[in-house]
């Protein structure tokens, strides 16, 4: 444990003095929180509130997070590359799954902290609405999950390619992937294709979460392609110490 949190603490002090994270950082918190604000003026100014209104907010930040989780894994292994201190993390007494597991949970700790920085919406909320409740934690812990999903897939991808940049489109074009193949659950759709979209496709598990609807079925698919990520990750990381 102790290796995994050395590895871990690392890293988080190596990201968090550099202008990224706080860049990424800033942009979500500048997207999702500007959302809330502009519907939370528009429920006033209305006096509509319907249902809970950081719904919108979660929604827009799940896309959101298509382009910005990428930019907080790719550096996870291939960057060591580029510094040329890969080789070197190799060398050192550590198996390969907690090299792995400080890595992977950096990355996910960097993306639960963009969570963290929207927990201002349901405190207002707590003064002037309804704060959805079961639907609120509900919300939060699909965006949760989904924000870990992103972290191991990202740390596989980065253990495939040299360039950070390279790291950064594939895991983009995979999550957004993840996200298209959901519109397949379509009542234009075939059945077949239909039941591919809502099986295989994110949107879908991530609105069931939103709308309070908590499903075994949707906690397994994200922890199971957790745990799919994660592996192949592992299976490449012992591979590249193997054969260097």
């Amino acid at each position: 444990m102790q290796a995994i949190w050395a590895i871990c603490r690392r890293d988080l002090i190596h990201h968090f003095t550099t202008p990224l994270a706080w860049l990424v950082l800033a942009v979500w918190t500048f997207i999702t929180n500007g959302t809330f604000w502009y519907i939370l003026d528009q429920a006033h100014a209305t006096g509509y509130w319907g249902q809970p209104i950081y719904l919108t907010a979660m929604a827009v930040g799940s896309f959101v997070l298509i382009l910005l989780a990428p930019a907080l894994t790719m550096n996870s292994f291939a960057a060591e590359r580029g510094q040329g201190t890969m080789q070197l993390l190799l060398t050192v007494p550590i198996t390969e799954l907690q090299l792995l597991i400080g890595k992977f949970l950096t990355a996910a700790l960097m993306l639960l902290v963009l969570l963290l920085a929207t927990m201002i919406q349901p405190a207002i909320l707590y003064f002037v609405s309804e704060t959805g409740g079961v639907q609120l934690l509900s919300g939060y812990l699909g965006m949760a999950l989904c924000a870990i999903m992103f972290a191991a897939l990202g740390t596989w991808i980065s253990l495939l390619v040299d360039s950070p940049v390279a790291s950064y489109v594939l895991t983009m074009g995979a999550i957004g992937v993840l996200f298209l193949v959901g519109a397949l659950d379509s009542q234009h759709s075939p059945p077949a294709i239909a039941t591919v979209g809502r099986v295989l496709g994110l949107q879908t598990h991530l609105d069931h979460f939103r709308q309070g609807d908590l499903r075994i079925a949707d906690i397994a698919w994200f922890t199971g392609l957790t745990g799919i990520w994660l592996t192949l990750a592992h299976s490449a990381l012992c591979a590249r110490r193997i054969h260097g």
